[in-house]
């Protein structure tokens, strides 16, 4: 299936249903599919075709959903950017991506300039707000849109094993990685999403979390294919989500668990009426249980499901059920330190290091195998190889099973650290340090945080009698990584633990 017939269906069945709203804006399916229709006919106009990239700078807003589908309807492949990266990471992904059009949020303007100076695929930047005037470097979106007249929505030659979306993560050798996802990838997973979530029509959906996010993009296309409400939230702030949900009064929204503890701490003081929520979907990082339990507490209405995954499955692997997490006060209370069953459509397995299965309850890398699992790396056939085989996809996260089914992740193959929802790898602030003069070995670990979930700790080796200290070394590291990636601690010792062969041991630095 073409991820542009979910939206078809939706404006032919629900023509005149509520689609969009975001601030004072408001789209009817109707309306949304004739918005996207003319982006898609101004995008050939600038002969944008199959295979060709366009890449994403945005904050949340409807225009993300709208551009999701005019790109894919041509068969051009959408690269939503994390926004809280830095212009090298930026510029590394672009390079790599080679996209002819960049849309903007107005909040990125000031680096126009020095990616277009960086990057040379790019032929014009996009302003993607309500008003702008053209300038050399940018064209306003609504300009765009209204340069083309209104006709049906098509997909002329796109097929479903045509790549829709390149999204990036963190490489482990410090080099990002796209990750390839077709239209099979993208629709497959929002039909298993439906039916663990038992989205419908009704479903008034808020984009607090992150649009570049897969853990968000999740629901855009099973909303969609229901004909369900999109909510906008540009960047979430407690007060702000408050806000929304009582202007627009959303019943359904996702939030890392960074996200829902600073909500339930600004709950403490407020009286805004979030009455609508119904359910919380949470995700894209381990959830403290004590976090969990303060919510269930403050929110006893508001019914909670985890989803697990990651980009490479499109993105949702296992859900946690709201049934599932009735269980405080009960000898199943450690369901709440679980991940889920596999979610329907998918098959899992935990292996050893040989990639046989082992037995319940062992220690072992979840592989998974199912129609949402992506087609490779852009550019990285190795990668690729090392990682898919015989249709399994093997995660690198390690994690046990119990005898019912249900998974519980124990660590992370690769050293990944999780802080906000964000993967972070150590390898690449590890790169970073190393280019310190002073710093003559290093080693980057996650460590518990109660807020961010975990946050970097940096171990450090430095050469005798140099004055570096943890202050200099952390704004050494600004200018070079995203902000969530600079370490938050430095802890200098007089040696690292190696194993024989010479190879650090994380383990026994943690």
């Amino acid at each position: 299936m073409i991820l542009t017939k979910g939206l078809l269906t939706s404006a032919h069945n629900r023509a005149s249903q509520a689609a969009v709203f975001d601030g004072e804006f408001t789209l009817t399916y109707q309306e949304l599919h004739d918005r996207v229709s003319q982006l898609k006919g101004a995008l050939r106009d600038c002969e944008i075709g199959k295979g060709d990239r366009i890449a994403l700078l945005m904050l949340n807003d409807f225009r993300y959903l709208e551009l999701f589908y005019a790109v894919t309807a041509l068969g051009a492949i959408v690269v939503p950017l994390n926004v809280r990266l830095s212009i090298p990471e930026w510029t590394l992904i672009l390079q790599d991506s080679e996209p002819k059009m960049v849309f903007i949020s107005r909040e990125f303007l000031p680096v126009v300039t020095i990616l277009q100076s960086k990057v040379d695929s790019i032929r014009r930047f996009v302003l993607a707000e309500d008003r702008g005037e053209e300038t050399g470097n940018t064209l306003p979106y609504e300009h765009l849109i209204q340069s083309h007249i209104r006709e049906p929505l098509t997909y002329e030659g796109v097929e479903e094993r045509d790549t829709a979306g390149l999204f990036y993560t963190g490489g482990t050798t410090g080099r990002p990685k796209g990750v390839m996802l077709s239209h099979r990838n993208l629709v497959s997973n929002a039909w298993h999403i439906l039916l663990a979530s038992g989205y419908d029509s009704n479903t008034h959906y808020l984009h607090a979390g992150p649009m570049f996010h897969l853990a968000d993009g999740a629901s855009t296309f099973a909303v969609t294919l229901v004909g369900g409400t999109h909510s906008h939230l540009r960047v979430f702030r407690p007060r702000e989500f408050m806000q929304v949900v009582q202007r627009d009064r959303p019943n359904t929204v996702l939030l890392v668990p960074t996200m829902i503890h600073s909500l339930l701490q600004s709950l403490e003081s407020s009286n805004y009426d979030l009455s609508s929520i119904q359910r919380i979907l949470y995700g894209a990082s381990p959830m403290p249980v004590e976090v969990l339990k303060k919510a269930f507490q403050m929110l006893p209405d508001v019914e909670f499901q985890q989803a697990y995954g990651m980009s490479e499955a499109s993105p949702v692997l296992t859900t946690l059920a709201p049934k599932d997490h009735q269980v405080l006060g009960t000898d199943r209370e450690g369901l709440l330190a679980s991940c889920g069953k596999a979610i329907t459509g998918v098959e899992m397995k935990i292996v050893d290091s040989e990639r046989k299965e082992v037995p319940v309850g062992v220690v072992g890398e979840i592989a998974a195998r199912g129609p949402n699992i992506m087609k490779g790396y852009w550019n990285m056939p190795d990668e690729t190889d090392r990682v898919l085989q015989d249709g399994w996809y093997f995660t690198g996260d390690m994690a046990r099973r119990d005898e019912e089914n249900y998974y519980y992740i124990v660590d992370r193959k690769k050293d990944i650290i999780i802080s906000g929802g964000e993967n972070i790898y150590s390898v690449e602030v590890e790169n970073v340090l190393y280019t310190h003069p002073d710093v003559l070995e290093a080693a980057v670990v996650g460590i518990p945080d109660q807020e961010w979930g975990e946050r970097v700790l940096a171990v450090i080796v430095k050469r005798e009698g140099s004055p570096l200290n943890e202050k200099k070394l952390i704004q050494f590291c600004r200018p070079s990584l995203a902000g969530y990636k600079v370490p938050k601690s430095v802890e200098f010792v007089t040696n690292l633990p190696k194993s024989g062969a010479g190879k650090i041991l994380k383990r026994s630095l943690r």
